[in-house]
């Protein structure tokens, strides 16, 4: 995530007799919740355009990592990580239906596949030949147009979203009063803002 510079000088600028301590907190309460943001739609984009099974919010947050710089010099670096690699077919709506000779799945046939037991979890395998083995287990692709969805829907927004979350946990943190002397024009003092990013 690279942030707007003049943006989040913009954003800093209106807190500039806001103490240093106060921003970071409030930076960091930011990349937090933008990361619980991101996290939220990207399921809720994943399970509506995929047309998944309701349930399996748990499931699609595991394929969903973020990684926060740990120093406060990098504060601004976020980066995200989605699991798109093949799915179970049962996360799919519609699921899994017995057909002769095997299994259709979201409109396709998988001749000799069949559901099985194993450590008390349903899977979906596939049998190779006639014989009972070798078997595979049965994924269903995720298709790129999820994938440029994600690109362009949400990634191109997370900037957007971390500033915002940022703008709204300094305005819940400073006095009404403050703010009152801010809109009367009071000198944005953009050089003091800038010390207190330059500390962290």
């Amino acid at each position: 995530m690279q942030l707007d510079e003049d943006e989040l000088n913009r954003i800093v600028a209106m807190f500039a007799d806001v103490s240093s301590g106060v921003i970071k907190l409030a930076f960091h309460r930011a990349r937090r919740r933008t990361e619980a943001t991101v996290m939220q739609q990207a399921t809720r984009m994943m399970q509506q355009k995929l047309k998944l099974a309701s349930g399996v919010q748990k499931r699609l947050k595991r394929r969903i990592q973020s990684h926060l710089k740990a120093t406060t010099a990098d504060a601004s670096e976020m980066k995200f990580w989605f699991g798109l690699n093949n799915l179970d077919p049962g996360m799919f709506s519609g699921g899994v239906r017995r057909v002769r000779g095997g299994l259709m799945i979201r409109g396709t046939y998988y001749e000799r596949a069949f559901v099985a037991i194993i450590r008390g979890k349903r899977k979906v395998m596939q049998r190779l030949g006639k014989s009972a083995f070798p078997v595979v287990n049965v994924t269903v692709p995720i298709s790129d147009e999820m994938t440029i969805a994600l690109e362009d829907e949400l990634f191109e927004r997370i900037p957007d979203i971390f500033l915002r979350h940022f703008e709204t946990d300094l305005r819940a943190r400073v006095s009404s009063d403050a703010w009152k002397d801010f809109w009367r024009g009071k000198d944005q003092n953009l050089a003091a803002a800038e010390r207190n990013i330059e500390v962290w």
